[in-house]
């Protein structure tokens, strides 16, 4: 609100400086007076937009806090249970009584304080987790004992559950299928009933403007004709939230569908398992209980969500009772001729793209940048992100109308941002200078600023959630004015199909190979080969053989011989037996030995060796030191 008065010319605050006190007292007033206003159609928008903006987005956050709530109504009994040191009878009791009572409040399945419900949950229990076991129940970490409560919870309730369906139990249990079915169809009515009615007021709305526009003296008002598109605005918003809640709940009526099949067939198998049968393993029916809780736990909170969308509906529908604007009975007959369909009729793709092709042969002449956009060039066509929420900009200059474009005639492409227009001559209009007519239509917002939200003008008039979350904002921004840097884009095809295309290529070479084995038919073939002198010695072979076999002979006489050890004796190696010259000393001279070499070896028998003449070997040697 502060911004939307700042931003208004009419209120003559300059942003470029700083405010004194009184400029500071004076947006204060302006401010209260236009948020405590009942009569104001705009703020009313406000309202709405800031309501819904801030609720429908956090349905799953509400729900999240119903579930820690839910939580914290446990806390007290898990926390005795948990901490409890009972030793006795009395202690196990009470114990028991308490696990029993923090299975009714958390499952929510019956009434806590009935005693029927508890006698059949307590019974429920003992067939799970028979008082016996609180001694090892006990001896448990606390983790371990929240763990096993929480277990035993969907048990005890997927058993009660199970005996209801079999008419054996379920004291006090509603049906919330039955319930989720109610309160969904209650939503759908009232929603449908609301878009009615909303619609009728659009098209009344436009068909007065329209008469008041083609009328010179016409029977409507400045006053009535300024309430009108005020009016006109709210309620297009309005449709815009009703659509939204509308689709939300058709998911919710899938996903209720998908949880009651996965219920019902849950249940039959549980009936097919225990079917005739005293015992059944437990681990063939534990699993079934616990899916039965867990579907049991999703209804619950689909009930929560249906419930928080009705909420929503009401207090969309408190705003739009706020609003009264009043339609004189003659400009409801002079206007009549003028009503129209709110949004186009959506033609057949054919008949779109004929349209297109006459509005890119208009706009051909006037910008060549521009681009139409039909069903044939783009794929996704109708859910294409088009500037100002798909309101034709033309009218919104223009006439102040919030028009929704026509698509039949083809979106128009200009500096990456693509434009929907009500008809092809606004269509032109707008190409001649469309750089004026977005700023004109900032400056326009500046004024009436329940036009930011439903044009989507996020990116020239910031929101109080990106100011705080932004270290720093230009003023040009802050201003609301077009920012200096413009972002430039281009498009390319994904997939460029080449002219000349073969047919018959293949990119997987296994593909290839199966059509080889195709071409070559081996049925009817037979391989050979031929060696020749060129490529042996290219070839690789490889040969195999047995090792020779190890073979033996044994015989009857085993004999030996011993051949002679020969031996050599070195005579004369101190002294040769020859005498040294007198007088003759030569120091430097090499020193000369003189030594015999006798071969004394002896045959086995004893007499010399046959060699060497049969007697003894002498050999004279003459050895230097050198060698």
């Amino acid at each position: 609100m502060m911004r939307a008065v700042v931003l208004n010319p009419e209120n003559n605050f300059n942003v470029e400086k700083e405010l004194t006190k009184d400029q500071v007292k004076d947006l204060i007033q302006l401010c209260v007076k236009h948020i405590t206003s009942s009569s104001s159609i705009w703020m009313e928008t406000i309202r709405i937009q800031v309501y819904f903006d801030t609720h429908f987005p956090s349905q799953y956050e509400f729900l999240h806090k119903e579930k820690l709530f839910r939580l914290e109504q446990c806390a007290p009994l898990l926390g005795s249970i948990i901490h409890t040191k009972a030793k006795n009878v009395t202690g196990y009791e009470g114990l028991y009584r308490e696990i029993v009572s923090y299975i009714l409040t958390k499952s929510h399945v019956g009434n806590p304080t009935d005693i029927r419900v508890i006698r059949e949950t307590t019974a429920a229990l003992e067939s799970v987790f028979p008082q016996s076991e609180l001694n090892s129940f006990i001896n448990l970490s606390p983790t371990e004992k929240e763990s096993q409560l929480n277990g035993l919870c969907n048990l005890v309730t997927g058993i009660r559950l199970f005996n209801k369906q079999l008419g054996k139990g379920g004291e006090s249990i509603e049906s919330l299928p039955e319930l989720c079915a109610t309160e969904l169809r209650q939503l759908s009515l009232l929603i449908h009933q609301y878009t009615l009615e909303t619609e009728q007021l659009i098209q009344a709305y436009k068909a007065a403007l329209d008469y008041e526009q083609s009328t010179p003296a016409s029977e409507v008002t400045p006053e009535a004709a300024a309430a009108f598109r005020e009016g006109l605005v709210f309620n297009r918003q309005y449709l815009i939230y009703l659509d939204a809640l509308q689709e939300k709940v058709d998911k919710e009526k899938e996903l209720l569908v998908a949880v009651g099949e996965k219920f019902d067939a849950t249940l039959a198998d549980l009936k097919v398992t225990c079917k005739s049968k005293t015992t059944v393993p437990v681990d063939q029916v534990y699993p079934q209980f616990v899916k039965l809780a867990r579907g049991w736990s999703e209804w619950l909170d689909q009930l929560f969500l249906l419930a928080f969308q009705r909420g929503l509906l009401d207090n969309l529908r408190h705003h739009c009772l706020q609003i009264s604007i009043e339609l004189t009975p003659i400009v409801k007959v002079l206007s009549d001729p003028f009503k129209k369909d709110i949004e186009p009729e959506i033609l057949p793709e054919q008949q779109v793209i004929d349209l297109a092709s006459k509005t890119m042969t208009a706009l051909g002449m006037i910008d060549a940048k521009a681009e139409v956009i039909h069903p044939g060039n783009m794929t996704q066509y109708y859910k294409l992100p088009v500037e100002y929420g798909g309101f034709c900009p033309y009218a919104v200059v223009t006439r102040k109308l919030v028009v929704p474009g026509d698509k039949n005639i083809g979106l128009v492409r200009y500096r990456d941002q693509i434009f929907s227009f009500e008809n092809l001559d606004s269509c032109i209009e707008f190409m001649k200078n469309p750089g004026n007519y977005i700023v004109q239509i900032v400056e326009i917002a500046k004024k009436h600023p329940d036009l930011v939200q439903i044009l989507h003008l996020y990116k020239y008039f910031p929101t109080v959630e990106a100011l705080e979350t932004t270290k720093s904002f230009t003023k040009q921004r802050l201003l609301g004015q077009m920012p200096i840097v413009a972002e430039m884009g281009c498009q390319v095809d994904t997939h460029v199909v080449d002219s000349n295309w073969q047919r018959k290529y293949h990119w997987n070479e296994w593909e290839l190979r199966r059509e080889a084995l195709m071409l070559v038919n081996l049925k009817d073939k037979r391989t050979h080969s031929t060696q020749t002198d060129e490529s042996h010695f290219r070839r690789d072979s490889e040969t195999q053989h047995y090792a020779p076999k190890g073979q033996m002979t044994q015989t009857v006489k085993n004999s030996s011989s011993n051949v002679p050890k020969t031996v050599h004796y070195l005579k004369g190696l101190l002294n040769s037996g020859e005498g040294i010259p007198k007088g003759v000393y030569d120091p430097f001279g090499p020193k000369r030995y003189h030594f015999k070499v006798v071969d004394i070896s002896i045959d086995h028998d004893g007499l010399p060796v046959p060699y060497g003449g049969g007697a003894y070997r002498t050999q004279d040697s003459q050895t230097q030191k050198s060698q």
